[in-house]
């Protein structure tokens, strides 16, 4: 018997997909990624109660793919049936708006056994499910109210296929209750009773999920899972309070037959493969995952012409001003804006907002405002212990590499780990050459600053100029170049030179959309670079466009993932473990240092201290921002000054309204520079404009909808 069996679904369509096995009488424990979906993006979920936007499932489920998981559970969450990807820009695309859609989306990239569920209300529901492209479907709420839908669809579909998932919660005096309508409604069943049930009826598979774990990172409730363990004669899958390695070979050792999870795997690089390294060190035997699957490669596969393609209908679209803002009068969906600062619904960054309309960015910064003293010291010494993890023991290297720009934050983070805690760092640049003059003087100084050995790393000038010119026709935005290879080249560096801690300083979606919490400690992964800063293009899309080969964007170029694995590589954000405050920490180092501000005002925001390195980034790329959104830098300044008490949000709502719609000087230099003319840039850029946010006026100008006063 092969150790693995390659098959394609006959009556579903769905992507073929490979599932393993070593015999016919040995089946191994399952380690089990959770991808929660609302309104078809990714969310991070605590408790049941706060949902944070982490992205679109395709990246994410792609690398899954590429790890040659154990199996996908898939939960739909959403109230309503539609999905929204928010953006233009983006390489990811779906058809049709529904659930299913999305499943069919991914059944499309998914090399792994996929089980589904939300919202599945009768036999034609799991019909349509498997048909989309799933294996499993999950029964909760119907199955509460109607029994006897769990026989039938084990009659129909097979009991193989039939999962029951019950939600429960742990009371306050002790006892465990069902909970139906995602957490809302409280049954009086106790869990086991209901599992045994279910069990009975022909569930071939129990779920159990703790919402009083869900999104704790306090590990699995070993006593609930145990309790369900211990009552039926079906496989046990945990879900719910995993936040650590360790937490999963606990579940193991109670019995389950599966461990399932939905943060960690979104937090960390290599998640899957460091989850299954500790299970089989705590001597849990599991099916062994290769890093990379020969199915599904972690690079995604671009159809040829694609890029090529985009670029025409672009530019088709730019010359006939055909595209979905121009065709309207009025936008027939608005946007709304946080009740605390002054972000709208229509963000550029992953923005999601609680029942009383208060953004997760503002619930983040008031949870940061809350942590006390104590426990930023527990979190300085866990970045100790990760600094003396990972040190030079001989002196033939430094001890970690520290990502700088040059800019205020690379100036502090220098200054904690070299002057503070007193290691020995590597500072590593990505120059894409675009400094401001004053930003060009801070970077040089750094390394007399601070007595530390500084990598400078500057790709061509004429492959940047390409660059800039093809990622504004694809995505609107000529500066992919700089936030690809930010978050590239250190790490490369980092590997080739065998230094296994990369540094960033505050981690930019948390503080500006709080995408995660500050329990969570994200870390720099390959898939969060691809879809945030990359938007789904990776550097083998620009292949063959405009003469561009292999050897011209090395810069671009991630390290493969057994190098990461084989180095332990991490990469850390410095504000996850200090208590980050940019404007005192700019002060800080003007005061000791000498560090530079701008001595000319930026002409799209108030700050005169942030992206000294990029003139674009405050100009011509944030004009684009306003361009497509209707906000832009001077709109992510006052959100932070707002949460820190600097501005009310009257102040703020004159700023943005004066600073965001500014066309700034700098676009000339860019202009120039890409060679390209000012009236071909603005046709290209108004494509990309957002219909919710945009529309022309009876005189044929362009008007946005904005917050008022």
């Amino acid at each position: 018997m092969p150790d693995w069996i390659f098959f394609r679904p006959i009556s579903t369509g769905c992507a073929a997909r490979a599932v393993f096995r070593t015999s016919e009488s040995m089946v191994y424990p399952r380690l089990i990624p959770c991808v929660l979906l609302k309104n078809g993006l990714i969310v991070r979920s605590e408790r049941f109660e706060t949902h944070q936007v982490i992205g679109n499932p395709i990246q994410t489920i792609s690398r899954l793919s590429s790890w040659n998981v154990d199996e996908l559970f898939l939960i739909d969450i959403s109230t309503e049936d539609y999905h929204d990807l928010r953006r233009d820009d983006l390489h990811v695309r779906y058809q049709g708006s529904s659930a299913l859609d999305v499943l069919q989306e991914i059944a499309k990239i998914c090399f792994m056994p996929l089980s589904f569920g939300g919202r599945v209300r009768s036999l034609e529901d799991i019909s349509r499910i498997l048909k989309a492209g799933a294996d499993k479907v999950s029964l909760n709420s119907a199955a509460l109210a109607s029994p006897d839908l769990v026989s039938e669809a084990a009659r129909e579909f097979g009991n193989q296929a039939t999962v029951v998932t019950i939600d429960t919660k742990r009371l306050e005096d002790g006892r465990y209750e069902v909970f139906a309508d995602a957490g809302r409604t409280a049954t009086g069943r106790d869990p086991v009773d209901w599992a045994r049930e279910a069990a009975g009826l022909g569930a071939g598979e129990i779920v159990i999920q703790a919402i009083h774990r869900d999104g704790s990172a306090e590990g699995y409730d070993i006593e609930l899972v145990s309790r369900i363990v211990n009552a039926v004669d079906v496989p046990v899958i945990a879900l719910g309070g995993a936040g650590r390695y360790q937490d999963f070979p606990l579940a193991f050792e109670a019995g389950v037959s599966g461990a399932a999870a939905a943060n960690i795997f979104n937090f960390f690089e290599l998640s899957y493969g460091m989850a299954k390294k500790h299970c089989t060190e705590a001597g849990i035997r599991l099916r062994e995952s290769r890093l990379e699957s020969v199915w599904s490669p972690r690079e995604p596969k671009y159809a040829r012409g694609d890029a090529i393609a985009r670029i025409e209908a672009r530019l088709e679209a730019a010359r006939t001003g055909d595209f979905p803002a121009a065709r309207q009068n009025r936008p027939t969906r608005t946007v709304s804006w946080c009740t605390k600062c002054v972000y709208s619904s229509l963000s550029a960054t992953p923005m999601a907002f609680d029942e009383n309309g208060v953004c997760m960015g503002c619930k983040t910064a008031a949870a940061r405002s809350d942590i006390p003293a104590e426990e930023w010291t527990r979190r300085e010494a866990l970045l100790k212990d990760l600094l003396e993890r990972y040190k030079s023991r001989d002196g033939m290297r430094p001890d970690c590499v520290i990502a700088v720009s040059g800019g205020k934050d690379s100036w502090f983070q220098t200054h904690y780990i070299k002057n503070v805690l007193g290691y020995n760092p590597l500072l590593i640049t990505y120059n894409g050459n675009n400094y401001t003059d004053v930003g060009w003087r801070n970077l040089l100084r750094m390394k007399e600053v601070f007595d530390v050995d500084h990598i400078i790393y500057s790709p061509r000038v004429d492959v940047l100029k390409k660059l800039n010119r093809l990622a504004f026709k694809i995505m609107g935005d000529m500066n992919w170049h700089a936030h690809v290879g930010i978050n590239t080249v250190p790490v490369r560096l980092a590997v080739q030179l065998g230094i296994p801690l990369v540094i960033w300083g505050e981690h930019g979606y948390m503080d500006l959309c709080g995408q995660f919490a500050m329990t969570d400690f994200p870390e720099m992964s390959y898939r969060y670079r691809l879809e945030h800063f990359g938007r789904g293009y990776d550097w083998n899309y620009f292949l063959g466009l405009e003469g561009l080969e292999t050897k011209d964007l090395i810069a671009w170029q991630y390290p493969r993932d057994q190098e990461m694995f084989d180095l332990d590589l991490r990469g850390i954000y410095l504000g996850n473990y200090v208590d980050w405050d940019a404007n005192q920490h700019t002060q800080q180092m003007v005061e000791d240092y000498g560090f530079e501000v701008s001595r000319e005002p930026f002409d799209r925001t108030y700050r005169r201290m942030s992206n000294l390195d990029d003139m674009h980034e405050n100009g011509v790329h944030d004009y684009l921002k306003y361009v497509k959104f209707g906000y832009g830098r001077c709109t992510d300044h006052c959100c932070k000054d707002i949460r820190s008490g600097k501005l009310s949000r009257g102040q703020a709502i004159e700023l943005v309204n004066h600073y965001d719609p500014v066309r700034p000087r700098d676009l000339y230099r860019w202009l120039d520079y890409a060679g390209m003319s000012e009236e071909e840039f603005d046709r290209i850029a108004d494509t990309f404009r957002d219909p919710r946010v945009w529309w022309k006026d009876a005189d044929g100008n362009w008007q946005r909808t904005r917050l008022e006063p």
